[in-house]
């Protein structure tokens, strides 16, 4: 399992760093969309981390602020300034429910995906 949490992760950070420029509005800000992709990448980032750290050690290990900052916001080209008056403004707006929304239903599709190649593999082991 955690090896299927740590490839899903590594695939999906691929794929969302691959030839893409970051996208800003009028503003200077992130567009929902772009919005969307790096709260996906966090979630699935905090997700990772949880999974492979031990049930023991999850309250001893506090992963630094930076390594949002390196390795999730410099994959989307951007700082932490920017996500953060990006998430100001959706709040202030009202939108962060349908960023959240879409944020919710792209994860839930991961996890659809992944359960399905978790029985695929358990069925190819089977043979």
């Amino acid at each position: 399992m955690k090896k299927i949490a740590l490839f899903a992760f590594c695939i999906i950070l691929m794929f969302s760093c691959s030839g893409k420029k970051k996208k800003l509005d009028a503003n200077g800000l992130l567009t929902q969309e772009e919005l969307v992709s790096v709260l996906i990448d966090i979630h699935l980032y905090d997700a990772t981390v949880s999974t492979l750290l031990s049930h023991e050690s999850r309250g001893q290990i506090q992963l630094p602020q930076s390594y949002y900052d390196s390795l999730i916001l410099q994959s989307h080209e951007c700082d932490d300034s920017i996500f953060r008056a990006s998430v100001e403004y959706y709040t202030m707006e009202g939108k962060i429910k349908s960023v959240y929304d879409a944020v919710i239903d792209s994860l839930n599709t991961l996890r659809i995906l992944t359960e399905q190649a978790e029985r695929a593999e358990k069925n190819n082991a089977k043979e």
